[in-house]
């Protein structure tokens, strides 16, 4: 059980880092979700405070450096931001907030993958470019799925559960849609 929460840690980790990588090196942040980011910063602090409350010692310790490369790959998109993004994840960390309050945190966390990946999912389905999105993120989020599903199992812990379910679908859709964008761009012709 330690082995399995480590190698999800590891995974974890692994995936959060193509994506500022990417950012990083191309400059480019065509088709990355700020939402997304901060959404997901927001979501690994109360990942953080249920691990710690649930004595689930794999959830919490790799909170604390996710938070750290999530951070800052939304630093990385400071210019991409809007006041949409801005107020949409200040509407997460009210349900986080609220969520908190009333005892729900597992239930609402099951479902933040969607809060997580839905912008980014929806931005991935809605353009043709995806420039700036780093398969690798998606390739390492079918392992992440993978291992954090599985330990979830092992500990009989829902939230666990969802989120390697949920996650593999967001991580298989998004390969696919960067798969069909850089295909299409293929069979354009080149400019004269």
């Amino acid at each position: 059980m330690t082995a399995l929460g480590l190698a999800a840690s590891i995974a974890f980790c692994a995936r959060l880092l193509p994506q500022p990588v990417r950012l990083i090196r191309t400059g480019v942040p065509d088709g990355v979700s700020p939402l997304t980011l901060m959404n997901m910063a927001l979501s690994e602090l109360a990942w953080l405070g249920y691990g710690l409350a649930a004595g689930l010692v794999p959830v919490w310790a790799v909170s604390v450096p996710s938070v750290i490369i999530e951070v800052w790959t939304v630093v990385l998109l400071w210019r991409q931001i809007t006041r949409r993004d801005v107020l949409g994840a200040g509407l997460w960390l009210a349900v986080i907030l609220a969520a908190t309050a009333v005892g729900g945190l597992g239930a609402v966390l099951a479902l933040a993958v969607f809060v997580n990946y839905g912008p980014q999912l929806w931005t991935a389905l809605r353009n043709d470019d995806l420039d700036g999105l780093a398969p690798g993120t998606w390739w390492m989020g079918i392992v992440d799925a993978s291992l954090w599903g599985a330990y979830g199992l092992v500990v009989h812990d829902p939230g666990v559960i969802g989120y390697g379910v949920t996650f593999m679908a967001v991580s298989i859709t998004i390969l696919v849609r960067i798969a069909q964008t850089r295909r299409s761009a293929a069979l354009l012709p080149a400019p004269a």
